[in-house]
């Protein structure tokens, strides 16, 4: 009979972490990138209408890049101080982590988003068209986020060379909340 309770607890706070997740949507404001001409000869960046939830890239590589790194940077408000401060700085080497012999919390998260194209970030990466489409970081976010403006900064970088640079700035929010406070 005891073990009635502790089950309906465990039920109860799968569901309760279920809706916290739910709860928060993601919006994005910016997205811009910077690519190195060397390597890559064309570029899209584009926050998808009209939710604006989802992201997709376009990158079309001149060369063969052998080794393939990536520093991954989050930063969120800190005021009245300082509009951002970096809470996660994390530096990959792509090649590992697609192997599965490096693995990052954070990292983790940007590789899901990236769904079936997340299988494109091999080494060694060929030249050619690559596109992800529909990248949507918001599925795999943490529930315990709170709402929150942020600031992504993502720097993907060979042996002595930058090969695409992106900032994304966004914020997290509660649509009931909102949608309370619009009426």
């Amino acid at each position: 009979m005891a073990q009635f309770p502790l089950i309906f607890l465990l039920i109860f706070l799968a569901s309760q972490s279920e809706s916290a997740k739910a709860r928060l949507q993601l919006m994005w404001k910016t997205f811009n990138c910077l690519a190195n001409p060397n390597y890559i000869s064309e570029h899209k960046c584009v926050i998808l209408e009209p939710e604006k939830s989802l992201i997709t890239a376009e990158l079309n590589y001149l060369k063969d890049v052998t080794t393939f790194n990536a520093t991954f940077k989050l930063f969120m408000p800190r005021r009245p101080s300082r509009p951002y401060q970096k809470v996660i700085d994390v530096n990959v080497d792509i090649c590992q982590f697609a192997k599965g012999i490096h693995g990052h919390r954070f990292m983790t998260i940007v590789v899901k988003a990236f769904g079936k194209q997340g299988s494109q970030l091999k080494c060694p990466h060929p030249k050619g068209l690559y596109v992800y489409p529909n990248i949507n970081i918001a599925e795999n976010l943490p529930a315990f986020l709170p709402e929150t403006d942020f600031k992504i900064e993502m720097n993907f970088l060979t042996t002595g060379a930058h090969l695409f640079n992106t900032t994304l700035t966004g914020f997290l929010f509660d649509p009931i909340k909102r949608k309370s406070k619009t009426t």
